[in-house]
């Protein structure tokens, strides 16, 4: 069993890392790393990366470690098939549908909400799954 640290030291851990692992939307990391948990949410752990475009991701999961969000932002745009898995086709079917030029692309379904804005220099998104988020977790503070 996984120790859970005492809310003193929790703040301690709070901070910003760069982690080793990856996966993808709704699957489990491969290789375990040293969670962050997230402010106020025990059943969320946090994996952020930096990618060497500078590009920055942060991978939400759940205690058995599957990813239920995640976010980027940076100058250029992630590998989003890497990070959505299998709900890279629906976005891609998405962005082709709406075809307009530096807008924000929205997915929006019960199984997967990506929201993918920006342009060169400047990127940002967040993907989540709404049936996988713990109680209590704000999409929005992605």
């Amino acid at each position: 069993m996984a120790h859970v640290p005492a809310a003193s030291s929790l703040a301690a851990l709070l901070t910003f890392s760069v982690m080793p692992a990856e996966a993808k939307l709704g699957e489990q990391f491969d290789s375990p790393s040293t969670p962050s948990p997230v402010a106020g949410q025990p059943a969320a752990i946090r994996h952020a990366r930096v990618l060497a475009s500078g590009t920055r991701i942060v991978e939400y999961a759940d205690l058995h470690g599957t990813v239920f969000a995640v976010a980027w932002s940076g100058p250029y745009l992630p590998d989003l098939h890497g990070l959505l898995g299998r709900h890279f086709a629906s976005f891609t079917q998405q962005q082709q549908q709406q075809r307009t030029l530096h807008a924000a692309v929205v997915l929006r379904s019960s199984e997967v909400v990506v929201v993918s804005a920006g342009r060169m220099g400047a990127f940002e998104g967040r993907a989540w799954l709404p049936p996988r988020l713990p109680a209590g977790f704000d999409p929005g503070a992605l």
